[in-house]
């Protein structure tokens, strides 16, 4: 098979993947577990932070001041970012088995899907071009849950994307407050990196009791 049918192919599976976005988001308002925890947090206080950002990222105003290239570069690399962590995590969202690692990736999917609105609502206005495909990283790691099943979904998710990935963000997002000059970049960074540093917090509680650091919901 040629690569280009490959990558075809892959994109496809991704939209594919995005179809059920809204049951997912159903499924998670639905869902009561016996736990009131997500690794050491509450659910009550993570709901509220993912509440919170969320409210914030959806009161950015676009506005029509071009972005340098600097400026279009980190825009377009938090567009990538986010977009492999709602791809992954949709994921997850459907096939993993502990019942708190996919809670996690289902809150992952409804801030990345509101984040994506909200770029694309700040590119139309700035005139940018968005990608319309996947990165290479993203076409393996989103192959890779095909030779994967059960608990080691759970792992991979939250060693892979989870944790690294929000490491990898934090950063990101860290590039953007101190470089950024256009006031809509810093706007989304200021609205979501605090929900980035709470994702990436109770990740790694998650990833402690997964390693035998404690017990999370169902093993």
């Amino acid at each position: 098979m040629k690569k280009s049918s490959i990558k075809t192919s892959i994109l496809a599976l991704a939209i594919a993947l995005l179809a059920p976005l809204a049951l997912v988001a159903q499924q998670s308002g639905n869902t009561k577990e016996s736990s009131s925890m997500i690794g050491k947090t509450s659910k009550a206080e993570f709901e509220r932070i993912n509440k919170e950002g969320a409210e914030k990222v959806k009161a950015i105003s676009p506005t029509s001041q071009k972005l340098s290239e600097e400026d279009q570069a980190l825009f377009l690399e938090v567009a990538n970012a986010g977009n492999q962590q709602m791809l992954i995590s949709q994921i997850a969202a459907q096939r993993a088995t502990n019942p708190q690692v996919k809670e996690l990736a289902q809150a992952e999917v409804e801030e990345q899907a509101g984040l994506a609105t909200k770029l694309k609502e700040i590119a139309t206005a700035k005139g940018i071009q968005l990608p319309n495909g996947v990165s290479t990283q993203t076409e393996e790691m989103l192959s890779r849950y095909n030779k994967i099943s059960g608990g080691e979904v759970d792992r991979y998710y939250i060693a892979e994307s989870a944790v690294k990935g929000h490491e990898k963000l934090d950063k990101l997002m860290s590039s953007v407050e101190s470089k950024a000059k256009d006031s809509n970049l810093k706007e989304v960074a200021a609205a979501a990196h605090p929900l980035v540093r709470t994702h990436l917090k109770v990740s790694k509680e998650v990833l402690n009791t997964l390693s035998g650091g404690g017990t999370v919901g169902n093993k």
